[in-house]
């Protein structure tokens, strides 16, 4: 990804830098830098900003959001925090790309968030010691994890989690949004998948289906663009991975496997719904194919 962002200011640079009053070596240290070490989610969603400011002639914006590139340092680990607990600028890009249309997700009162912090690090501790790999992924993946509080009222519309591919490297997590550490983990698990995904289609989509064309997706009520629907299937058998490893490590305590072996048993079964679109309508890039063949031979071998 960083690869990829490298390669688009360099061409942005070349074609816009002299109107921008950019000398060279000051792109050519940005770029070097985003070589050399993980990049913050806002590093990403700048670019896509400047490019939409520099495609409506707003100079001035553009050279701000450069600026911002420039002064973006990531913290060394995955950092946990509100979504009002940042610079304004951030906190209005999150709540842009992040949160469309989710006026109902609100930051956590002080208490809600103790507690939750406390559940992600009970979380990353479960997948440290049943399922390390993972754990390193995900560390590796994510920069930012952003908390949002969805509505008390059980039947109030609200959201489990969000991904972005112009935010790389976030995700946002309902702190309402999971009964148990268990559940927690497979979140985790889950939105870091989409991240992941998102990765492997840095240089072309997963799927040549247009986003017009609707397809009943495993793990949503409302029909979806057929890369929803993969995206789904995929994160599901992430998600059965996740349990399977923690079930055969020996880390759940009794109430744990029970809820483990129930949601195994329901991720398998909208993992084949997922799949069966998948097969019958998706028109698969390699990529997509290399990326969804896997998933199907972890779940062939897992049954």
């Amino acid at each position: 990804m960083r690869k990829r962002l490298i390669e688009s200011l360099e061409y942005l640079f070349g074609q816009i830098g002299a109107d921008l009053g950019l000398p060279f070596d000051a792109c050519r240290e940005l770029t070097t830098r985003i070589g050399l070490e993980p990049q913050s989610p806002h590093t990403f969603g700048a670019y896509f900003d400047l490019v939409f400011a520099l495609e409506n002639d707003e100079l001035d914006l553009a050279r701000a959001l450069l600026d911002e590139m420039k002064e973006s340092r990531p913290k060394a680990d995955t950092s946990v925090a509100s979504i009002d607990d940042r610079p304004s600028n951030e906190r209005d890009r999150y709540r842009r790309l992040l949160m469309t249309g989710m006026d109902y997700a609100l930051p956590p009162d002080p208490e809600l968030m103790c507690m939750y912090r406390k559940r992600l690090g009970a979380a990353f501790a479960l997948l440290d010691a049943g399922f390390p790999e993972m754990a390193a992924e995900i560390r590796s993946l994510l920069r930012e994890i952003v908390v949002a509080a969805g509505p008390q009222d059980p039947k109030a519309i609200t959201f489990d989690g969000a991904s972005c591919y112009m935010l790389w490297g976030a995700i946002l997590l309902n702190a309402r949004g999971q009964k148990n550490v268990l559940d927690t983990a497979q979140a985790l698990a889950h939105e870091s998948g989409h991240n992941l995904l998102f990765g492997f289609s840095s240089s072309g989509p997963l799927v040549e289906n247009p986003d017009d064309e609707l397809f009943a997706s495993p793990l949503r009520r409302d029909p979806r663009p057929m890369d929803g629907v993969f995206h789904a299937t995929y994160v599901v058998a992430r998600m059965h991975q996740t349990l399977s490893r923690l079930l055969s490590s020996g880390a759940l305590d009794d109430e744990q496997v029970e809820a483990a072996k129930s949601d195994l048993a329901l991720h398998r079964k909208n993992f084949e719904v997922g799949d069966a679109v998948v097969r019958e309508g998706a028109r698969l890039t390699d990529v997509g194919r290399i990326a969804i063949e896997a998933a199907r031979h972890y779940m062939a071998s897992a049954a």
